[in-house]
């Protein structure tokens, strides 16, 4: 689906070649990786490995990762993701450009994917997960309506205690 999701302050942009740019740039910073893996900033090879993970899971399901842009001037400010996890799941996740920290886009990104998960997917459950410590990304998942359903230590996340959060078409 190519339609951009708009929120009050965002569009969220079906994520594109031209985004590898972006997703450089914020995966080569400390402060938005390290909560993501095992806290190192990517390196331009595994960055550019990703990207096109996202282009192919684009290609394969017909949703993924979109890039935040604002909705007045266009600037680039994170990105929304949804991974395909199982059939009847999707997980969305989120990364936001530290200039724009603090002003609750986090929370608006996660709840627009969310509902396109449920509305357009009809998926029955979305998963979120954050690293032990990254309580920010806790509060957006309970603000959205996803609840604490266990924690546990990450091998895919450099064993890293995670907690994992579900939410439901109908909450």
């Amino acid at each position: 689906m190519d339609t951009p999701l708009t929120t009050a302050r965002l569009s969220l942009v079906r994520w594109r070649e031209e985004h590898l740019v972006e997703l450089l740039v914020l995966a080569s910073d400390e402060r938005v990786v390290r909560h993501i893996v095992d806290g190192k900033p990517w390196n331009r090879e595994y960055a550019t490995d990703r990207h096109r993970s996202v282009l192919a899971h684009w290609r394969r399901y017909g949703y993924g990762w979109r890039a935040a842009l604002d909705g007045g001037t266009g600037e680039f400010l994170g990105i929304a993701s949804m991974t395909h996890r199982t059939i009847e799941s999707i997980e969305i996740g989120y990364w936001v450009a530290p200039a724009a920290w603090g002003r609750g886009l986090a929370t608006e990104m996660a709840g627009a994917v969310r509902r396109e998960s449920f509305e357009q997917h009809g998926v029955r459950r979305v998963v979120a997960q954050f690293q032990d410590g990254n309580d920010a990304s806790g509060r957006v998942m309970a603000k959205i309506g996803l609840v604490h359903d266990h924690s546990e230590v990450d091998p895919t996340q450099a064993g890293r205690l995670v907690h994992v959060y579900v939410g439901y078409p109908d909450a």
